[in-house]
């Protein structure tokens, strides 16, 4: 076999890494998807029927055989053979009541007209993977009325229930059905559980879907389940052109014969390729419906457009009928800037009399306090602070009041210790603050000169940028293309400003494709993987096969090469290059899936691998296309294949030779060899 497969956290790494996401989000959606990276365990799965009974009443015949009936066989492991003398006498029919109770819904294949309705019950015991079961269909003229399915501590207690009976010792009911459709999913889930099998998913078409961008069609995914596997089993005659199941999309026959080898990741692969897309399909309705709706917003939004491209012809018409700017516009702009610098000169001469009228009257007030306080003959040469010199909180007029009257210090507010001054130093000081007063009298007089000359600068700059102003406005034409410029630019403005948010409405956000990405990836890396284990396992295959065929009177098959499609390539003595499956024989075609199903059960249980049920029902395998002589070498490969490789093979025939082949005990006929009931 191949070597080791990569673990699930390399495989995860792999798909991120080609998905261009992290593993975190591969596995959310893979685990929607309901796709497993872990390697399957090996599967031991095993079907065999121990007895079939049914009941019913016969009628519309030719052949006088009318009336109630009651067919009740054993089985067991080996080849056995459901024979008569004649054709029409109901080997056929009873294929079809031993496989619908196994596969949950009858098989075209084996039913014949108007006998569907002679059946009033059909039952099988059998084990499956070694748990007993009993699988019960009650009808009413064809139609399912209930189906059961029992179940028992060994088979034995199951076989030896009489008839339609549904109680006994060790008995216990597993589940109940009273349509068709509830019978078909209740045996179907029973046998995907028992048997460890994956429903397949495939990816389908709808019938008369046009081609899309790229090839892809509108479908819907379809899940395949315990019937599809069962074409595996109950193998298809020799009319059938698909060499298992009712159809080859998805790469179906391939598919089954991986599940029934073990290689890995056989289901998981259809799995991301169904999912991958049914998103891609999501991700292109979500497109379209985006389109239409901006189509229709397009064509509901239109006249607004329209509306728009007259707006923007009248702009372009204004814009291009402007009148030259006469000089005087021009002067009045230049006037108009004119002004700033003087505002700001302005702004700055009144702040600057602002600070030195403020410097005055402080200067104003020390002069009169030193002039009328004895506080401040006592603090002589003092400061004379305005705020705390800690704190800076300012000194309130109340509190200078109180230092002149009261002698309390302004600042602390501890009493003060007055004392004479001398006058000389008093007559200093005053003459200090008077010059210090004089001073600041002269800055406030020359700050209230400069506003008074900025003032009259700015006023003659306003009078002269008013004058420009108004002459500019009085130029004949210009008022009237100024107003019709900002009419048309804001009717423009407007209709854009308007389509911007209508375009909006409805949007929708862009398809992110990384489900479908990180579900493609997973499909291509986990196909690679199958692909090789596949090959190795075809490649031995197709020799065994080859050998059976020939001895199943194919005599002048060459070859054959199963690949990843599910084709046979057959190539014949006399051709020289393969025929396909579906151009060979009918007969052919027959033994050719006949050899096919043997071999993939031969190969796999020499590499120890038992996933197939072990269990091979074939309606008339030497009715077409056999040389006389070769029905007798056919019949007994066919009962060798059952005694020597363990299986279970139920075959249908109305050849003579099936009496000289087959044990007496191994053949199920009527009571005259004839019509079975």
């Amino acid at each position: 076999m191949t070597d080791r497969l990569p673990n699930e956290g390399e495989l995860m790494a792999r798909i991120a890494a080609e998905a261009g996401v992290s593993d975190e989000t591969v596995k959310a959606v893979l685990v929607e998807a309901g796709i497993s990276l872990s390697r399957p365990l090996p599967a031991q799965r095993s079907l065999l029927a121990h007895r079939l009974y049914v009941r019913g009443v016969k009628a519309g015949t030719t052949a006088g055989s009318d009336g109630p009936f009651e067919v009740d066989v054993v089985l067991g492991p080996g080849a056995w053979a459901i024979a008569s003398n004649i054709n029409f006498a109901g080997k056929s029919t009873m294929l079809w009541a031993l496989t619908w109770p196994l596969r949950g819904e009858p098989d075209d294949t084996y039913q014949r007209s108007d006998t569907r309705r002679w059946f009033e019950y059909i039952r099988v015991d059998a084990e499956v993977a070694g748990v007993p079961v009993s699988m019960r269909i009650r009808l009413v003229g064809g139609v399912v009325r209930q189906g059961v399915l029992l179940t028992a501590d060994s088979v034995e207690q199951l076989t030896a229930l009489v008839a339609d009976a549904e109680a006994g010792p060790g008995i216990r009911v597993v589940d109940t059905a009273d349509t068709q459709d509830a019978f078909a999913a209740l045996v179907g889930r029973f046998m995907l559980q028992r048997l460890a099998l994956p429903p397949l998913q495939v990816f389908t078409a709808h019938a008369g879907a046009p081609d899309e961008e790229g090839g892809a069609r509108d479908g819907a995914v379809t899940t395949h389940g315990w019937p599809a596997y069962f074409s595996v089993i109950a193998v298809a005659s020799g009319s059938d052109s698909v060499l298992f199941g009712s159809t080859a999309v998805g790469q179906l026959p391939t598919r089954y014969m991986q599940v029934f080898l073990d290689v890995p990741f056989a289901a998981d692969i259809m799995g991301a390729d169904a999912s991958a897309k049914d998103a891609k399909q999501v991700s292109r309705h979500s497109a379209r419906r985006a389109s239409a709706d901006a189509a229709a917003r397009a064509q509901q939004w239109q006249p607004l457009h329209d509306e728009l491209a007259r707006a923007k012809d009248r702009l372009a018409a204004v814009r291009a009928a402007r009148p030259d700017l006469p000089a005087r516009l021009l002067q009045a702009q230049d006037a108009t800037r004119a002004l700033l610098p003087l505002q700001s000169q302005m702004a700055r001469a009144q702040a600057a009399y602002e600070r030195a009228r403020h410097a005055r009257i402080q200067d104003d007030r020390a002069v009169r306090r030193a002039s009328e306080s004895t506080a401040a003959r006592t603090l002589f040469a003092a400061l004379d602070p305005h705020a705390c010199p800690r704190c800076e909180t300012g000194i309130s007029q109340d509190r200078r009041e109180r230092e002149a009257q009261q002698h309390q210090c302004a600042v602390c507010a501890a009493p003060l210790a007055v004392a004479d001054v001398d006058d000389e130093d008093r007559e200093a000081l005053l003459d200090g603050l008077r010059h210090r007063l004089a001073a600041s009298r002269a800055a406030e007089r020359a700050a209230d000169d400069a506003v008074k000359a900025t003032e009259r600068s700015l006023a003659q700059a306003k009078s002269a940028a008013d004058r420009a102003v108004q002459a500019a406005e009085h130029e004949q034409g210009h008022a009237d293309y100024l107003a019709d410029l900002r009419t048309a630019e804001t009717e423009v403005a407007r209709l854009e400003g308007a389509l911007e948010v209508v375009s909006k409405l409805g949007s929708a956000d862009p398809v992110d494709d990384q489900t479908e990405r990180i579900l493609t990836a997973a499909k291509q890396i986990l196909g690679a993987l199958a692909a090789d284990v596949t090959r190795e396992l075809f490649a031995e295959l197709n020799a065994e096969i080859v050998t059976l065929a020939q001895q199943l009177g194919i005599t002048n098959l060459k070859s054959v090469s199963l690949d990843l499609a599910g084709r046979v390539n057959a190539l014949k003595s006399d051709n020289t290059r393969p025929t396909p499956f579906k151009k060979l024989g009918p007969g052919e075609r027959l033994r050719l899936r006949i050899a096919v199903v043997v071999s993939l059960i031969r190969v796999g249980r020499r590499r120890g691998i038992h996933s197939h049920p072990g269990m091979v029902v074939i309606d008339s395998p030497a009715d077409v296309e056999i040389v006389p002589g070769d029905v007798k070498i056919l019949m007994d490969h066919l009962r060798r294949l059952g005694d020597d490789e363990g299986l279970q093979v139920v075959i249908a025939t109305a050849h003579p030779e099936v009496w000289a082949a087959f044990p007496e005990e191994r053949i199920l006929a009527g009571p005259d060899g004839q019509h079975l009931f």
